[in-house]
């Protein structure tokens, strides 16, 4: 009874794991949106907001018999500046000093001095001075820990990459200026570099281009761009690429640590004063 409960539990968390997270994207006519699905639920949605239209006035109803009238403006009081108040007070008297014993105090019969016992320094375990140690005291330990990041971050990211699913992905650029040679111009380098980039990013993902437009709009001043794309990602591909990354993250710093403490070792036997000569 206890193995089948254990492998329905295993069986449902595979099943958890591996259904894909959907992150759907679209932006056209200056507006945004970004929804995220997983098991056919919606679980977080953000929109551009739309923006408010300037507010005008009401006009005023006047007939066209009667002129308009006005009211007279009526001056403003100016205010009247309090006078100041002179008050007696009797003046502060000082503060009385604590009451010191006398000088012919016996000494049986004085306070004994608080003995100071010395803390003794605590021992900090292993791990606890590793992070200690990871907490950057200077611009030489942010650059280390920037280094290690980026040199683990490469072999993650490689992995993710893999598992990117990227469906469903549209675009629209109607490219437009002022004049026609340069939308020309304009036109045929977009193209270039747009096509190449496209069979590039087909080579090292996993690509489906549903529609993939570029037009040349010689009617209108403003370039018109619209797209959308689905990301699909399961979480199980998600927790992996954070434990490489926080594994070779972790390998990484403490071969530095250990680089660095050698060094220090060595400056300090080379800079050591040589034993004399009759010792």
């Amino acid at each position: 009874m206890g193995w089948t409960i254990f492998l329905i539990v295993m069986t449902v968390l595979a099943v958890i794991l591996l259904l894909p997270a959907r992150l759907k994207a679209s932006f056209g006519d200056g507006k945004w949106s970004v929804s995220v699905y997983y098991c056919f639920f919606r679980i977080f949605r953000k929109e551009s907001a739309e923006k408010p239209k300037p507010e005008t006035p009401p006009l005023p109803d006047l007939n066209a018999d009667e002129p308009p009238v006005y009211e007279p403006v009526q001056p403003t009081a100016q205010p009247v500046k309090p006078e100041p108040v002179q008050t007696t007070e009797p003046a502060p008297k000082p503060e009385q000093l604590p009451h010191q014993a006398p000088a012919s105090m016996p000494e049986h019969q004085a306070e004994p001095a608080a003995e100071t016992i010395p803390e003794k320094p605590k021992k900090q375990g292993r791990i606890r001075r590793f992070f200690e140690r990871m907490k950057p005291h200077s611009l030489s330990d942010v650059m280390g820990l920037v280094k290690d990041g980026g040199a683990s971050l490469s072999a993650s990211m490689r992995f993710l990459l893999r598992h990117f699913h990227f469906r469903k992905v549209k675009l629209y650029l109607a490219v437009a200026s002022d004049d026609a040679y340069k939308t020309s111009q304009l036109y045929g380098k977009i193209c270039t570099g747009a096509f190449n980039l496209l069979g590039q990013l087909q080579c090292l993902l996993d690509l489906q281009v549903k529609e993939f437009r570029i037009l040349a709009d010689f009617f209108n001043e403003k370039t018109t761009f619209r797209g959308s794309l689905e990301l699909r990602v399961s979480p199980a591909a998600a927790l992996l690429t954070a434990l490489i990354l926080g594994c070779k993250f972790l390998v990484r710093t403490i071969r530095r640590f250990r680089r660095e403490d050698k060094e220090a070792k060595r400056r300090e036997k080379e800079s050591a004063p040589l034993p004399a000569a009759g010792a």
